[in-house]
């Protein structure tokens, strides 16, 4: 059966310049001061860098803006994209106390002005003569590169794409995320003495064990980027991508797809990305998702935001084909049903035109590093942060259960105390 889907109005496009404007300095100090300084803050339990939010919110109070940066940099080196990205509705200041009457301090907003407004106060390094390798360039690999060389290490990055600052970078979408602000932190590691070693992937360019003796520890932060497939006929037809060939190739893009039509198939915070750039493009977009919308795992202000953009949603549909001549021209889905609180497919389909269908489904490791190793061909496990490879660490989304930038951070500082405490030679 097919249906037209695309009859809802479009809205006027929209671009990718910052959303969010930051507070001026009166508003976050008056902001700060309606903080009510509990004796044992929630917020800061909230937050997986476990940074001390009491504190610094006092010292913007203050006006000591310094301080205030310093504060929180002692847990968080990255606050400017913290601020921006991290899911505080259910991190910081979903755990303040004023969140039961609706008026929560907005911790996010005084992070980013004392990110703006503070000035660094830079450690003078100790060198100890040993040397680091990191791989990957994202959140994990920045942050553990800035632990290492701040502990006297020589430092090496070594990153597949050509630029470091990996999802952050290309896959949050700019108008939550400026390309600029990510950049200006990875120069201030680079400025630190970091080395960056850029087009060089390892477990194919060069080998974990070539690190391994070249290197006093090896720490790897390759986040969870790589796109999980359907495994659907018609998968390799133009015009179907993957979320993350997507939002490389088109985040922050003028390009005008005005008039098209694009389904993205998810139904978590990824496919609301994926959903509000392709209207950005121009697209009429359809965010199609197998259960119900009570069921779907993104927060429900990236869903709204969706909306408010033009944004339709359809439930209860599976992809099961891509349908077209060398491009795609159209997505057949299964229909569900809900029966005794379970979704069962029915012999329905549908098919729905689209000039681009959008997986996003979620994402994996690429454990193409451990190859030449024996764990070649395993998934890497590294929730204590040490590998059972010698002098080999782990941090970032392949060790967290929450996959937040914060939380990459955090297991960052996590990993390299592990190694302090394993005195560098791992399990």
């Amino acid at each position: 059966m097919h249906c037209n889907y695309f009859n809802h109005k479009q809205v006027k496009r929209l671009d990718f310049e910052e959303t969010k404007e930051p507070l001026t300095e009166e508003q976050a100090v008056e902001e700060a001061a309606r903080c009510i300084q509990c004796e044992k803050p929630k917020c800061v339990k909230g937050c997986p860098a476990a940074v001390d939010c009491k504190e610094f919110i006092r010292l913007v109070a203050e006006r000591d803006f310094d301080a205030a940066l310093g504060k929180i940099m002692e847990k968080n080196p990255f606050p400017s994209i913290t601020s921006r990205v991290c899911p505080t509705q259910v991190q910081c200041e979903g755990n303040c106390v004023l969140s039961k009457t609706g008026k929560e301090i907005k911790i996010s907003d005084l992070e980013r002005f004392a990110a703006e407004n503070g000035k660094v106060e830079e450690k003078e390094i100790v060198e100890n003569g040993k040397k680091a390798a990191v791989v990957g360039g994202g959140p994990a690999g920045l942050a553990t590169a800035l632990e290492l060389r701040e502990k006297g290490f020589a430092v090496s990055v070594f990153e597949a794409g050509e630029r470091a600052g990996g999802l952050p970078l290309w896959g949050i979408p700019h108008y939550k995320l400026p390309a600029g602000v990510v950049e200006s932190w990875v120069s201030r590691v680079k400025e630190k003495g970091v080395e960056f070693v850029f087009g060089k992937k390892v477990g194919k360019d060069v080998m974990l064990p070539e690190l391994q003796k070249e290197f006093d520890v090896v720490f790897i932060c390759i986040g969870e980027n790589k796109e999980k497939g359907l495994g659907l006929q018609g998968e390799e037809l133009q015009g179907v991508l993957y979320w993350n060939e997507f939002l490389q190739k088109f985040n922050g893009s003028s390009g005008s797809f005005k008039g098209k039509k694009a389904v993205v198939i998810g139904g978590g915070n990824t496919a609301m990305d994926c959903a509000r750039v392709a209207v950005r493009l121009g697209y009429e977009v359809i965010v199609a998702y197998r259960k119900t919308r009570d069921f779907m795992p993104c927060y429900e202000s990236e869903r709204e935001k969706a909306e408010e953009e033009g944004v339709k949603f359809e439930f209860l549909l599976s992809p099961i084909e891509f349908l077209g001549n060398g491009r795609l021209e159209k997505v057949r889905f299964q229909k569900a049903r809900i029966e005794k609180e379970q979704f069962i497919a029915t012999q329905e389909t549908v098919e729905m035109e689209a000039d681009a269908a959008i997986i996003a489904i979620g994402q994996q490791q690429d454990n193409s590093v451990l190859n030449e190793t024996e764990l070649q061909g395993k998934w890497i496990e590294a929730s204590s942060f040490s590998m059972p490879l010698k002098r080999t660490f782990a941090a970032g989304d392949i060790t967290n259960e929450e996959k937040t930038v914060v939380s990459s951070i955090a297991s960052a500082k996590k990993a390299v105390r592990e190694m302090e405490k394993l005195g560098g030679e791992g399990k």
